[in-house]
């Protein structure tokens, strides 16, 4: 049977050190930039790589992005305003635009990440910046199969 399968991402460690930069346009601080391909990694053990992506369109987040993509080979990528800070019905329209048969990934930002984790799932889960949750949909219902978190990787 066809499921559907969705990672939702919060970027990686974003740099505060720098306050001319506006919070759209932080850079990742280099924890963020070391987790990226990390957490990748991971996903490409587990055999959880997605072939399409919405992202927001904030630094951090394209960075992350672009640290992970080594480990995913061709993917296509949709690019979001409307994911920056977004709301949690921005973020479940994304996943609505999931298909079956593919992995999407919803790569933004908290509180809407660990908001829509709660209103698809019933359970709270925290976000740490790179968390990245594996979603299935299975029996009407999304359920959460693992979250993956930089500090809990086996490297």
């Amino acid at each position: 049977m066809m499921q559907r399968r969705v990672l939702l991402m919060r970027h990686a460690q974003s740099s505060s050190a720098d306050a001319s930069f506006s919070d759209h346009q932080r850079p990742l601080h280099p924890r963020g930039t070391e987790d990226a391909p990390r957490i990748a990694q991971a996903l490409r053990r587990l055999n959880w790589i997605p072939t399409r992506v919405f992202v927001s369109d904030s630094k951090r987040t394209l960075a992350t992005l672009e640290g992970m993509k080594a480990s995913f080979g061709e993917i296509d990528v949709q690019t979001m305003g409307q994911l920056y800070h977004a709301p949690t019905a921005t973020i479940l329209e994304c996943l609505q635009n999931s298909n079956e048969g593919e992995v999407t990934l919803i790569l933004s930002h908290n509180p809407g990440t660990e908001l829509v984790m709660y209103e698809l799932t019933g359970e709270y889960h925290v976000m740490t910046p790179a968390a990245c949750a594996l979603l299935v949909h299975q029996d009407g219902k999304w359920q959460c199969h693992h979250i993956l978190r930089p500090n809990e990787l086996d490297e």
